[in-house]
């Protein structure tokens, strides 16, 4: 049979008269417990009665709070206030038996103060996933409105909202140094372009092109010499030295003015187009480029046959 239990938050100058309360209601005290919860610490008092188990959570709790004693409500939990002060740092005072750090004696002071970055990064995505849940949960009105609020009404512009902004942090999480940077790079582009002034409309009607400057709508995407250039050359640089320097020599032999006849034309533009099979094939799978070379030699001799 499951215990039923309940959490219920505690602001800390409640302490006392919640624990005198609980006492007046015939509970009995079970823990007082304490968990870091970098930078500060979450104190919780666990009380029993009828099965039942209500734990009262008093968050954020600093070096600079002084937190009350229970000890004269209910003895047994000096030594929960004397654990919570020497493992945590947490400013226990007027407990009825008071060990003066000296329950343990820890050789390191507040050592459950002390995290690995690994339990940093935990608790850090824990954060990051709340806000996330928390920000899904009442984000409906309040985010519209801030985003209305901050966007033109005559179109859709991207507004980063702080809801947002806590959802792309949390998808964040879990990804590759690569992933995170490409992404944040993303957003930047998207932020910048959003905080970009908007083109001002000219009140003048717009003038028709002309037939002659008119482009078909599906015109297709013609690429410059300059475009070529780049993404040969970047094959190229991919490719063995000693095959990319016969590539470009045979480059240069099909770009050198000639007047040769024309059997020799035909055969500078088989040469060329023989360069530009090997630029193709050194960069295939080496099986597969021995296949294709395969196939090539087989069609070649068949035309030789005929």
């Amino acid at each position: 049979m499951a215990i039923a239990q309940e959490f219920i938050t505690l602001p800390l100058g409640e302490l006392r008269a919640t624990a005198h309360r609980m006492k007046d209601e015939g509970y009995r005290f079970i823990q007082t417990h304490a968990v870091y919860n970098e930078p500060d610490v979450d104190l919780y008092y666990s009380f029993m009665k009828d099965g039942k188990i209500t734990n009262w959570r008093i968050e954020g709790v600093t070096k600079e709070d002084a937190v009350p004693s229970i000890t004269d409500i209910f003895l047994a939990a000096f030594v929960f206030e004397n654990e919570a002060r020497e493992l945590f740092g947490v400013d226990m005072r007027d407990i009825a038996i008071d060990f003066q750090g000296a329950l343990y004696a820890p050789a390191e002071n507040e050592p459950m103060r002390v995290i690995t970055p690994e339990q940093k990064a935990a608790i850090d995505k824990a954060r990051k996933a709340a806000a996330a849940k928390a920000a899904k949960e009442s984000g409906g009105a309040d985010s519209a409105d801030a985003t209305t609020a901050s966007a033109p009404s005559a179109g859709k512009k991207f507004v980063m909202t702080p809801e947002k902004r806590a959802r792309f942090e949390a998808k964040l999480e879990g990804r590759t140094p690569e992933q995170i940077e490409k992404a944040r790079a993303c957003l930047a582009a998207k932020e910048a372009a959003a905080s970009a002034p908007a083109a001002t409309e000219s009140t003048a009607p717009a003038e028709k092109p002309t037939p002659a400057a008119a482009k078909p709508v599906n015109a297709p995407v013609v690429e410059t010499s300059q475009e070529k250039d780049a993404d040969l050359e970047a094959k190229l640089k991919m490719m063995d030295s000693e095959k990319a320097a016969k590539v470009r020599a045979a480059l240069e032999h099909r770009g050198a003015p000639t007047a040769a006849a024309p059997e020799t034309a035909q055969a500078e533009v088989a040469h060329s187009n023989d360069a530009d099979l090997e630029a193709k094939l050194s960069i295939m799978d080496a099986d597969k480029a021995a296949k294709v070379r395969e196939a090539l030699s087989r069609h070649a001799s068949m035309k030789g046959g005929e």
